[in-house]
């Protein structure tokens, strides 16, 4: 069986004032990055998940922190690991073969 890559894309609108603790906590999950945030209470995260159950149970506890105003789902994309890996594989001799 193939294992499931989910990449997920999410802005987040929270009180100014939460927006370190609340990235924070964000960094603290596996699998979560913070991209960008705006002082003005703006957030971007990137999530990869192994399944499309740990994006709805990560939107859905992100929502009841304190100061987080709403989260939205921007983008998803589901991709087979092994193609993934297969693509890494490829990216990184491309690479080696650009330095000689």
């Amino acid at each position: 069986m193939n294992r499931e890559v989910h990449i997920s894309s999410l802005v987040v609108q929270l009180q100014p004032e939460r927006i370190e603790p609340v990235s924070q906590r964000c960094r603290a999950h596996p699998g979560v990055e913070v991209h960008a945030t705006d002082p003005q209470g703006k957030m971007v995260l990137v999530l990869e998940t192994s399944g499309q159950r740990e994006v709805v149970e990560f939107i859905d506890g992100l929502q009841l922190a304190p100061g987080v105003l709403s989260v939205s789902l921007v983008y998803h994309q589901v991709e087979r690991a092994d193609e993934l890996d297969r693509e890494m594989i490829l990216e990184g001799s491309s690479h080696e073969a650009d330095a000689t």
